[in-house]
């Protein structure tokens, strides 16, 4: 379906030096549709996939989508003296969410899975294979589910989220060259998506408590994408730059943020599914960190044609045309779940994590093992979640740098040859990954990979 979107914009000088700039936007998304048939969606209520438009079900299924959002947008910028200047901002946003995950849905997608008694039985055998995929008549419009299938669905009324953004920004000009600038920034997303499987079933109660077995039989994974919940990041972000003659410029930016939701992205699963324990998945964001440095710049050296020295002559064709670039990054490390094996927690659509027995203590620089894996147990008993909670722990930082030379030829008046070489991981340090954190597995605790190893690229670039 056409989604529809109008911005409408306006700016006013209140005076000599402020500026009030005034928007808002329009979107709506109606409910997407197939392409021979409409909308479909899933009912659990009545174990029903309905496809819209076809044998008298509404083309939209009956879902109650909204109207569309308006999105208001603010911004005043008020300069003090003819150095500093001072910027604030407030805007909205509409989730674009566009239904995508439809095309994961029965039945135009068939996930069919498939369990033995034990996971020391198959689900089949050589003699009799798996059982055949029964493929559905759709022009009835209501499908009855099959209960061996899982699927995605939608709930029947979308309350769709939205995304708010706030900045408040000083920058002045201190001279020769050097400007500062520092502010807060953050955003917060409203009611945003989220893959709950609302088949999940209660602690210790096996596939018998899922709610779909329990009415329909049904022990595979329903995911229901929906809003959900909302995330925050709020930061504290600074710049300075110095420019120096001609295109010469060094810039540094530090960025200390941080950020809480319940799923990284739209339409994350979650760790937790069962009602009561949705709260559970409230925790940093796998993303986060905390500390963010960079310095990057770009050095042309003043030699030969058009800077200071050396621009005559054949000397000027050697030593004309050269720049160094570099970026440097010095970044805090991501956090991560300390898990446990979820057998005794025999709760389908949950994840189980450590429990946590005495003090942890950090141990700087290690590898093997990066934390001391006496702090953690796996929990004991039945039906029992652990006493830690998602993304607990944070993992190593890194070091990066990124450096090239570049040397430019001048063929002609319009044609100009550039020779690049360029080096990612110019210092071959490692960037170490997160550690083993599942309390039952080998390694725990351990770091046993990295990345960031140096690459060499070598390339030729014609301007004209």
């Amino acid at each position: 379906e056409k989604s529809v979107g109008l911005y409408a914009r306006d700016q006013w000088q209140v005076r000599g030096n402020m500026t009030v700039t005034l928007g808002i936007r329009y979107e709506d998304y109606p409910p997407a549709h197939r392409d021979n048939f409409g909308f479909d969606r899933y009912d659990p209520s009545t174990n029903l996939v309905l496809l819209g438009g076809l044998g008298g079900v509404p083309y939209d299924t009956g879902i109650n989508a909204g109207s569309g959002i308006f999105a208001p947008r603010l911004g005043i910028a008020y300069r003090i003296g003819e150095k500093m200047v001072i910027r604030t901002g407030y805007g909205m946003s509409v989730d674009p969410n566009n239904f995508r995950s439809m095309r994961d849905a029965y039945p135009a997608v068939i996930s069919q899975q498939l369990s033995g008694a034990n996971s020391y039985t198959a689900a089949g055998s050589l003699a009799t294979g798996l059982p055949a995929v029964i493929l559905p008549d759709i022009t009835s419009g209501k499908l009855v589910f099959p209960s061996t299938l899982g699927t995605t669905t939608y709930p029947q009324t979308i309350r769709r989220g939205y995304i708010e953004s706030y900045n408040f920004t000083l920058q002045r000009d201190m001279g020769h060259g050097i400007n500062v600038q520092a502010g807060y920034v953050g955003t917060m997303s409203i009611r945003q998506y989220a893959n709950v499987n609302i088949n999940a079933s209660t602690p210790n109660g096996g596939n018998a408590a899922e709610p779909l077995n329990i009415l329909w039989g049904n022990v595979s994974t329903i995911s229901l994408i929906t809003p959900f919940n909302s995330s925050r990041f709020n930061s504290l972000q600074s710049q300075a730059v110095k420019r120096f003659r001609g295109a010469s410029s060094v810039r540094m930016a530090y960025t200390w943020g941080r950020a809480i939701d319940y799923g990284d992205n739209s339409d994350s699963t979650l760790n937790w599914n069962w009602v009561p324990a949705l709260g559970r998945n409230k925790a940093l964001a796998g993303y986060d960190r905390t500390h963010n440095f960079k310095v990057f710049g770009t050095y042309e050296l003043p030699l030969g044609r058009g800077q200071r020295w050396l621009t005559q002559g054949f000397v000027n064709k050697i030593a004309g045309g050269w720049q160094i670039n570099g970026i440097m990054s010095l970044v805090g490390g991501t956090p991560f779940t300390v898990s446990s094996s979820a057998t005794a927690l025999n709760s389908p659509g949950n994840a189980e994590t450590a429990n946590q027995v005495v003090e942890y203590v950090p141990i700087y620089g290690g590898l093997t093992p990066y934390f001391d894996p006496k702090v953690f147990s796996a929990p004991t008993g039945a039906g029992v979640f652990g006493n830690t909670g998602r993304d607990i722990l944070r993992g190593p930082g890194y070091f990066n740098l990124d450096a090239s030379v570049f040397r430019g030829f001048r063929i002609t008046e319009r044609f100009r040859l550039q020779f690049r070489t360029e080096a990612f991981g110019a210092t071959n340090t490692p960037h170490f990954s997160n550690p083993a954190a599942t309390v039952t597995s080998g390694g725990f605790g351990n770091i046993t990979s990295s990345s960031g190893q140096r690459q060499l690229r070598f390339a030729v670039k014609l301007n004209y």
